[in-house]
């Protein structure tokens, strides 16, 4: 079940919508629409998505009503709870309401509080609803198998007296389940679904019930009954009858009435032939008639007292020929589907055999209602008729399975066909009995040679002529039996037709004679096709039949050619990969007509391939065999032309699935839209294709607020104008608004009237939420996280031009009492922090609806909309002024902490936000006036009153400073020592230990840390460093190796834009960030980042592990600069010890070298790097000194040096002899960074052993002379 976290507001009033959304934007993802036809649009694409909806009733296109009767019809409204939000409050409407299946209702005005713990009321009710739905099912289920079982057992004991052959019930049971899902899929009259075919598969097993009251010496005779012990047995169906209806109390009626009819008419035929009440075709009820297949098949492949078991094979044979009597066409043609399942569960639940496991079957999908009748009965139903039409007999045979049928047979001249239980008993039965003596040898080519050329050479038809005797009559009267192959895209399958009939019924352009071969050649084909023609077999070669003239020209060959390189065979000149392609459309277009057009390439001789247009006819001939007459057109050129259109509309797909975006065409006149393909795959349904500028406004997508956008847009592009561009947010798959873009061009005609738009739609959600979380830092207060002023003002604007009076709103002025005691007393810093304290206590006492800002100073502004009645705002005001003088009794205990609150209310003391702040403001002057830590409510006598309001200084302004100036002198105390003992200590770990201490020790805190990425992993870090208080755990042994990821979500996202993570009560953070903190026993945390070039490399931080405690802004400059520090030389420092580790390993795999290497400066020749064989081998080589006096004792470079080889190519290698060292070496050289400088690495090798003999001067690349 896919998880339920989407609520749908359903309202028409952008106010009424806003304030919900404002409600639950936290807790739920949100949906909206502004009319009912839109609510239902989005219920049906969503529906496994919403968790409840809140729906208005007074609505435009359809109210709330119609819309709760719509999902009453559909069933929705048991899955989805409606809460109806309404301000009519009579009974009749309530009464209305809850009839229509609405979960609550709830009245206008109302309080958020209660409308959100009604909803989660519901919500949850409904939740629990469904959980019980589904142990109610999965306990039906249990009980169904255990009933199952029940009867199983109870009818084996009945039926057979013994529970030996108990497997016969269990195999009728999923014998009738297997059918019926066949039947249910091609006959969707019936209304078969999943739950009626396991009740009539369950009832099935109550079939032959009333076998109890048959004697043992009738029900066990072995041998055939007699005329009077049948009658007794045919009392078994209305003996069994009896028995059910007096289960009358059973409370499944369901169940017994399937049972009923089945146990009655399973012995029913369709030719009204069977018993006990003699009905015909479909008013045998249909599951009476699938049991009785079912019954058949069993019966006759099992064991029996009177008669052993017959092959499966054998048993489909004769109940599909009418030997067990006739059942429905319908059925038999779903019995022959399902052939081996039948053949498989037979074998697998045989008597006194228990299959190791129960064979799965595919669950029956929910047919779909349909009007028509659907495909497959349509298609048997013309089959039937054309049979009828043509009145001849047909037979379809299996060659690969034995399995045959005849189908339809207008006579009895050919009844012998049914004689036999396999097929090649019937054709020798049909042709000893039926055939004139003559020509009985070619009826049983059959089952020679004439059967198997057929399969072989990929004939699709083939006709013979031979005497059928008529019965009627007894003479003789020739007969057509034409031979046609089924399924013919299966090469391995050998199903075939069978049809006979009479030479008279024979239709004329069937046959030609002789005489009109030519003239059919030359004339009809020829007027019909118009061109050269080449003339093939009808089988899977397509084997040429005339000297193919034609041909010849075409492909440049010889008729010579086309025997000996081509086997006469057209298929071989056809291009291999086109040559399956070729057969199945010839196939399929031969099915639906003798005509057929076909593009295909052909190979040459010389190889080239050209591409043809194949226009063809099919026409049977006086050998019975079928001949393609066919004119070939080279269409090369054009072809070619089309394969590069072909590949610029390929490339514009590309294109278009590369950037993602949806491309859409709209057609003005006929106000249809297309879109590219990959809508579907972005968007996850199906978009409006038709009536946009009709439907759009109704039922779409479209966020409800945005649509007056779109609307405006559309008719901007109707009337003409030649670019537009719109936004708007648009639902996706799993209901959530995703913002896109729209560009789009209008097209005009000769006219220059408008007739198309095209337009592209990008997904700019991204971009559209970066956006938003800028405007919204851009209108939060920096230190508080609260709105700001301005940005306060116009959300207060927005909802009172909305509500334009109607709703009850309030505006409290909330200004702290004595502030400047805090800032004299602790500084600027301290002071933040209780404000920042002091807007989240704000905060937590009003609704999340209601807007909360920040003013100036220590003056903050609370917006109350849609309260209902004043006393809520005043009993807000009065808990706020309770709890602000229990603030910091822990940390502040000598300041004590009140507030003055002004309250103006909307309508009444004004209907825009200016009048209000006035109001409210003169309200909290008043407040102040009257002695402060009170709150005071708009009074009109009080507009027109004078007066000033001071706070006294307690502290002089000297005075302030000087603590402003001890928390300077503070952090740069800090500074200072850092510095000198970072400077001064020979171990750096000891200096960083030591700083922490220090640090720890002046700012009384808890703990002091570094913790530092991993070298091996920048999503890991490690607690490098820690000074803790005496009596504090240390935790640098535990935390290491940590995963960011794992730390309560990436625990770099708690660090601010500044690099701060500031939290004075660690109960504030997520649930899996508290667990973390807590368990190494911290209150409260600061940390700031430790970064290089913009990438986070760590933090450092201080812990308090007593009670929470307020950060002051001298803490966090000095943890600030402790990061900075530890960015410039703890970084620096670990950088080095990486590049003394590397340069130590290069070293030692340089000196493991079999090779003399150095590195000398580019610019000076001076050496930089030696290994160990080179200094072996020149022992007053040193660093520093020039690479032609260590090892040719020069004073000057060589003239031919290496490194010159080297600076133009950035590689050189050549070899060089060494007078001196008396050497010849190889040596390569490559430019590389070294340090700081460029510089070139020298690998010489010894090639000594390779020079021997040769003479030194003239051979080496230097010039020796000049040494």
């Amino acid at each position: 079940m896919k998880k339920r976290d989407t609520l749908l507001i359903v309202d028409d009033m952008e106010v009424n919508r806003a304030i919900l959304r404002s409600l639950f934007e936290r807790q739920y993802n949100l949906l909206e629409a502004e009319n009912g036809e839109q609510a239902l649009l989005l219920l049906h694409e969503y529906e496994e998505h919403v968790a409840a909806m809140l729906l208005d009733l007074v609505m435009p296109v359809k109210d709330g009503y119609e819309v709760m009767e719509e999902m009453g019809k559909s069933g929705l409204v048991s899955r989805i709870p409606v809460i109806v939000i309404t301000s009519d409050d009579t009974a009749e409407s309530e009464v209305r309401a809850f009839d229509l299946g609405a979960a609550d209702i709830i009245m206008k005005p109302f309080e958020p509080h209660v409308v959100k713990r009604r909803v989660q009321n519901a919500v949850e009710l409904c939740r629990h609803k469904l959980h019980l739905e589904e142990l109610v099912e999965e306990q039906s289920a249990s009980l169904r198998e255990s009933n199952a079982i029940m009867i199983d057992a109870l009818s084996s004991i009945i039926e057979y007296r013994s529970v030996e052959s108990g497997q016969h019930i269990r195999r009728i049971r999923m014998f009738t389940k297997i059918l019926l899902e066949d039947v249910a899929k091609a006959y969707q009259e019936y209304n078969l679904d999943s739950r009626t075919i396991e009740i009539i598969a369950d009832a099935s097993s109550m079939h032959d019930i009333g076998k109890i009251a048959i004697p043992d010496s009738i029900l066990n005779k072995p041998g055939p009954l007699t005329r009077e012990e049948f009658e007794v047995m045919k009392t078994h169906t209305t003996k069994g009858c009896e028995m059910l209806s007096g289960l009358e109390r059973m409370n499944d009626k369901e169940y017994i009435g399937y049972a009923y009819n089945i146990c009655r008419y399973h012995h029913e035929r369709w030719n009204g032939k069977g018993y006990p009440d003699g009905l015909k075709g479909d008013n045998i009820p249909i599951c009476a008639q699938v049991v009785a297949i079912a019954d058949c098949y069993d019966a006759l492949t099992t064991d029996r007292v009177y008669k052993k078991a017959l092959p499966a094979e054998q048993a489909f044979n004769m109940i599909l020929n009418g030997e067990c009597g006739e059942f429905s066409p319908r059925l038999l043609e779903c019995f022959k589907n399902v052939r081996e399942d039948f053949a498989a569960l037979s074998r697998a639940y045989a008597d006194g055999v228990g299959p190791k496991f129960k064979p799965e079957r595919k669950e029956l999908r929910k047919p779909e209602t349909i009007d028509a009748v659907n495909t497959m009965e349509q298609g048997q139903m013309k089959y039937l008729t054309l049979l009828r039409y043509v009145d001849s007999t047909v037979m379809e045979v299996d060659l690969n399975t034995g399995i045959y049928h005849v189908v339809y047979m207008p006579n009895r001249d050919f009844e012998l066909l049914r004689s036999g239980s396999r097929f090649e008993d019937s054709v020798r039965a049909f042709a000893q009995g039926s055939v004139y003596p003559d020509d009985r040898g070619t009826v049983l080519g059959l089952l020679g040679d004439y059967m198997t050329q057929f399969f072989s050479d990929g004939l699709m038809k083939r006709t013979r002529k031979y005497r059928v005797l008529d019965q009627t009559t007894g003479a003789y009267y020739w007969c057509y039996a034409t031979l046609l192959r089924v399924d013919i895209g299966n090469p391995g399958q050998k199903k075939a037709m069978l049809v006979w009939h009479r030479a008279s019924d024979e239709q004329q352009e069937e046959l030609l004679p002789g005489t009109m071969k030519e003239g059919m050649y030359r004339g009809t084909v020829i007027n019909r096709l118009a061109g050269g023609v080449v003339k093939c077999r009808n089988d899977k070669w397509y084997t040429l039949a005339d000297n193919g003239k034609g041909l010849c020209d075409l492909i440049c060959c010889t008729e010579q050619d086309l025997s000996e390189k081509y086997h006469n065979r057209y298929l071989e000149i056809i291009f291999p990969a086109d040559r399956d392609r070729v057969s199945q459309e010839m196939v399929s277009q031969l099915e639906e007509g003798r005509i057929t057009e076909l593009e295909y390439r052909l190979v040459t001789e010389e190889g080239k391939l050209i591409w043809v247009m194949d226009r063809s006819i099919l026409v049977t001939e006086e050998d019975g065999l079928e001949y393609i007459y066919t004119l070939l057109v080279d269409v090369t050129q054009s072809h070619k032309a089309m394969e590069e259109l072909q590949m610029s509309v390929e490339r514009y797909k590309i294109i278009l699935d590369q950037t993602k975006d949806v491309i859409f065409e709209w057609e003005i006149a006929t106000d249809e839209i297309s879109y590219s393909s990959n809508w579907e795959h972005k968007y996850g349904y199906q978009p409006i294709l038709d009536g946009i500028s009709r439907r759009l406004p109704f039922a779409s997508h479209i966020n409800p607020d945005d649509i007056p956008d779109v609307l405006k847009f559309t008719n901007d592009m109707m009337t003409g104008r030649p670019f537009g561009e719109v936004e708007f947010r648009l639902a996706n798959s799993e209901g959530r608004y995703c913002w896109c873009r729209v560009r789009a061009t209008t097209q005009f005609d000769t006219a220059g009237k408008p007739r198309a738009v095209v337009g592209i739609i990008t997904d700019i959600d991204g971009e559209k939420r970066a956006t938003e979380k800028l405007i919204d830092r851009a209108e939060r207060d920096v230190l508080t996280k609260l709105y700001n002023k301005r940005a306060a003002r116009h959300k207060i604007n927005r909802f009172l031009e909305l509500s334009q009076g109607r709703e009850c709103s309030a505006m409290l002025m909330i200004d702290v009492d004595n502030f400047k005691l805090v800032n004299d007393r602790y500084g600027h810093m301290f002071g933040d922090a209780v404000l920042t304290e002091m807007a989240s206590r704000i905060s937590s006492h009003f609704r999340d609806c209601d807007i909360v800002s920040r003013i100036g100073g220590d003056e903050f502004m609370v917006f109350m909309p849609g309260i209902g009645k004043h006393e809520i705002a005043m009993e807000r005001a009065e808990r706020l002024m309770a709890s602000f003088q229990t603030m910091f009794k822990s940390n502040l205990k000598d300041v004590p902490f009140s507030c003055s609150i002004g309250i103006a209310y909307s309508p009444e003391d004004g209907s825009d936000f200016q009048s209000l702040f006035q109001n409210s403001d003169a309200a909290l002057y008043q407040a102040k006036l009257e002695g402060k830590n009170r709150c005071m409510q708009y009074c009109k006598s009080a507009v027109n009153t004078a007066f000033e309001f001071k706070e006294e200084a307690d502290r002089p302004e000297d005075e302030r400073e000087s603590a402003e100036q001890r928390g300077q002198a503070t952090v740069a105390r800090v500074i200072s020592m850092t510095f000198q003992e970072l400077y001064d200590a020979a171990d750096f770990d000891q200096a960083m230990n030591s700083i922490l201490e220090m640090t720890g020790r002046l700012f009384h805190v808890s703990r002091v840390y570094i913790f530092e990425n991993c070298a091996d992993s920048e999503e890991r870090c490690t607690n490098t460093f820690e000074w803790c208080r005496e009596g504090i755990r240390p935790q640098r042994d535990e935390l290491r190796n940590l995963s960011y990821g794992d730390m309560g979500g990436d625990y770099r996202d708690n660090f601010n834009e500044e690099g701060v993570f500031y939290c004075l009560d660690i109960t504030e953070l997520t649930p899996e960030l508290q667990c973390l903190l807590a368990d190494q026993g911290i209150a409260s945390v600061l940390q700031c980042s430790i970064t290089a070039d913009g990438v986070f490399k760590g933090f450092v931080g201080f812990d308090e592990c007593g009670t929470a405690r307020i950060w002051t802004q001298e803490q966090v400059d000095c943890l600030v600069f402790l990061s900075k520090m530890v960015s410039t030389f703890l970084l620096k420092k670990r950088a080095e010890d990486r590049v003394r580790e590397s340069m130590q390993n290069l070293e030692r795999v340089l000196n493991n070298q079999n090779s003399w290497i150095y590195v000398i400066d580019g610019d000076t020749y001076e050496l930089r790097y030696i290994n160990e064989k080179t200094h072996r081998l020149a022992p007053e080589s040193r660093l520093g000194i020039c690479c032609y006096d260590a090892f040719f004792h020069r004073d000057k470079p060589c003239e031919r040096c290496p490194v010159r080889e080297c600076a133009g190519k950035g590689s050189s290698a050549m070899e060089i002899y060494n007078p001196v060292l008396k050497v010849w070496t190889l040596a390569d050289s490559s430019r590389i960074r070294w340090g700081d400088r460029d510089a070139f690495l020298l690998a010489c090798h010894d090639i000594s052993p390779y020079k021997v003999g040769e003479a030194v001067e003239g051979v080496t690349l230097l010039n020796l002379e000049d040494r």
